[in-house]
């Protein structure tokens, strides 16, 4: 077994583009990969200071690399990736603890251009893909012990000294421990859970051909 922490932003373009890749993962290894997803907000949810153009830019810069250009109209002015996360948290404190809200604010903003770092517009994706009342979300939103879960992950990915999203951790059911920041490609971290799942497999073949540890 292999206990994957992914650590992304929800308004991350990286993220979203990295996201047809973390599931493939979890299709191919199926339930010899645990998987959670954990919240770090980009500057630590302060204003970002990116421009309409800059957004553009970036965006133009990562289709030469993934060949999907991004939606910028969601950049109407300043701006943080605050809201989007508390709502993807608010629903997951109702019980959504899947990808469903999270990638439905995601897509709403990278692909349709909506301002998801409003609020109220955060709160009313989220519910739609819950299937919940915007109030219940927006009550949730509000709510400190959502806003802490969010700011207590967002400091243990800052431990790790990881600065790029996405973040993966890896974490073998023998210890071995993996760290990844900004890639997002499938091949590489397939390669890390196939090195972790061999090695422990050859661990288990062990343990059941001899006995235990001898006692000092």
């Amino acid at each position: 077994m292999v206990r994957l922490i992914y650590y992304l932003d929800v308004l991350s373009s990286w993220c979203y583009l990295c996201e047809p890749h973390v599931q493939a993962l979890r299709a191919q290894y199926g339930r010899r990969l645990e998987y959670e997803w954990r919240i770090a907000l980009i500057t630590a949810g302060n204003p970002h200071g990116y421009s309409r153009e800059q957004v553009e830019w970036f965006y133009k810069r990562s289709a030469a690399v993934t060949g999907t250009r991004l939606n910028a109209a969601w950049c109407q002015g300043p701006h943080t990736s605050l809201a989007p996360n508390l709502a993807a948290e608010a629903a997951r404190s109702l019980g959504f603890e899947d990808d469903r809200v999270r990638l439905a604010l995601a897509r709403a903003a990278l692909v349709q251009g909506v301002p998801i770092y409003l609020k109220g517009e955060a709160a009313a994706v989220a519910a739609v893909a819950c299937d919940r009342d915007v109030a219940e979300i927006l009550e949730r939103m509000d709510d400190p012990a959502v806003e802490r879960r969010i700011r207590e992950t967002s400091e243990e990915f800052a431990a790790l000294q990881l600065d790029q999203r996405p973040g993966f951790v890896f974490v073998s059911s023998i210890g071995d421990r993996a760290a990844f920041s900004g890639i997002w490609r499938r091949e590489p971290l397939a390669a890390v859970i196939d090195a972790m799942l061999k090695d422990a497999d050859a661990y288990a073949a062990f343990a059941a051909a001899n006995p235990p540890l001898p006692a000092h």
